[in-house]
Parts: structure tokens; C-alpha cells; sequence
């Protein structure tokens, strides 16, 4: 198999050997996630599953909401940090302090989130995570950072955006956003954004007059491979080691 190379370079000596390589975010699937049968009679087996009737199918049969979990690669934080409140008037202002003796984050002045819409339910106080890792994709490969997919159970949600990192390999900074009201520990090791490498073409649209035919057609092919369509006929399996 032929593999398309992502370069994770450390952007600083005074943090060599201190930070863990990004990997692939089929790794990071959550707790949550794992623990869920994927049919509503508590069978994970097909053939369990049928034996007591299906039941509901559950997300875990989505496979696209798999692949969006389970892409490209997932940066960490690289060490625990303590989410404060500062605000003594009964507000929340997040205060963020660590242990290490590098910068994992630093503030985001309001001047450079100008009327950017804060996120329903996060403080108004943004900041940054400090990537200290330079990344180079392939020649025409572009890199779609985002919130790590579906994980709205963690307590910051990060900013996404589209980086032409082969032509533009350099040290990130990614804006994100505390929940509001949060104080605790954010734990070493807890994916912070998502990386997917997307190769960069020109692409037209066009619009294609309704088919009753092809609909029929679809249908009836549904019908006949009626188990995990979409999975066994259509999909393709991603790699990212």
C-alpha cells in the first residue's frame, strides 16, 4: 500500500523529547463511544442481535459518523492544566494555570476576536493552544484542523481552520473556547484538535433535474441489501498510521 507522508517536525529544542508525536485519531475514540451497544437490545453481533428481533439500530451502525471521529490525526494537550475562576462578583472569568516550563496556551485579546459569534455556553475569554510541532503535508495537500468530531463532552471546543501546511509548514496557534462555569483539570493527553489531510483541486458544481427512475432504482437496490448498505457496497476503508 502507498502512503501519502505527514511530517511532524518539533518547531523548538526546549521541548524535545517532552511532547507525544500526533497519531491517529482512531485511537482517541471516547469512552462514551466504546461503551455503546450497536443495536438497542445490548447486542454488538449481527446475528445476536437478530435472534432477539434488531431492535433500534444505534449511531454505532453510522459509518459516517465513524470516519468523521476516527480521520486523520489528533494532537494532545502535553500536559495537565487547572481551569480556575478569576471572577469575584459571582461571573466566570477562566483563569488557566500549568506545571510545565513551556507555554501550552496563552490568552486571546478580545481585539483579535473582534465580533466573532463566542459559542452558545462558552466563556466570552478566549485563548490559544500553542502547537509546538511544525507540520508539512505532501505537495497539493492542505490541513483541515478542527474540534475533535463529536466530542462535545469536553469541557473547551477548539476553532477550525484550513492550513496550506506544504507549502506554509509552520508552528500553529489555534483558538479555543472554556466552557462556561468550568473549573478542574484538563488531563495530560486529551485530544484537543483533529488533522485531516485534504488534497487541494478545483472543483465546479452542477445541478441534475429530478430522476423518479433512479430512485426507484435505489430503492430496490436498498431493498435487497438492507444490513449496513452504505458499509459493505459503497464505503472506503481510510488509513492514517
Amino acid at each position: 500500500m502507498n502512503y501519502k507522508k505527514i511530517i511532524f517536525e518539533q518547531g523548538y529544542r526546549y521541548v524535545e523529547g517532552l511532547l507525544k508525536t500526533p497519531s491517529s485519531a482512531i485511537k482517541y475514540l471516547p469512552k462514551w463511544y466504546k461503551d455503546q451497544k450497536t443495536f438497542s437490545n445490548g447486542e454488538n453481533n449481527l446475528l445476536k442481535a437478530a435472534k432477539k428481533g434488531f431492535g433500534e439500530g444505534t449511531y454505532k451502525l453510522c459509518i459516517p459518523l465513524v470516519d468523521s471521529m476516527s480521520s486523520g490525526y489528533m494532537l494532545e494537550l502535553p500536559a495537565d492544566i487547572i481551569v480556575t475562576n478569576k471572577s469575584e462578583d459571582g461571573g466566570y472569568i477562566p483563569f488557566i494555570t500549568w506545571n510545565v516550563d513551556f507555554k501550552v496556551l496563552d490568552g486571546l485579546g478580545t481585539t483579535a476576536l473582534g465580533n466573532y459569534p463566542i459559542p452558545t455556553g462558552f466563556s466570552k475569554l478566549g485563548f490559544r493552544w500553542v502547537v509546538h510541532w511544525q507540520i508539512k503535508t505532501p505537495n497539493d495537500y492542505s490541513l483541515w484542523i478542527t474540534h475533535p468530531s463529536h466530542r462535545h463532552d469536553l469541557p473547551f471546543f477548539t476553532l477550525n481552520g484550513f492550513i496550506d501546511t506544504d507549502k506554509f509548514p509552520v508552528s500553529l496557534f489555534l483558538p479555543f473556547f472554556i466552557k462556561d462555569g468550568f473549573e478542574g483539570i484538563i488531563e495530560e493527553g486529551t485530544p484537543i484538535a483533529q488533522m485531516i489531510p485534504i488534497k487541494r483541486e478545483n472543483w465546479k458544481s452542477f445541478e441534475k433535474p429530478y430522476s423518479e427512475q433512479r430512485k426507484i432504482n435505489f430503492l430496490n437496490y436498498v431493498k435487497l441489501n438492507i444490513i449496513r448498505t452504505y458499509k459493505n457496497k459503497y464505503w472506503s476503508r481510510k488509513k492514517y498510521e
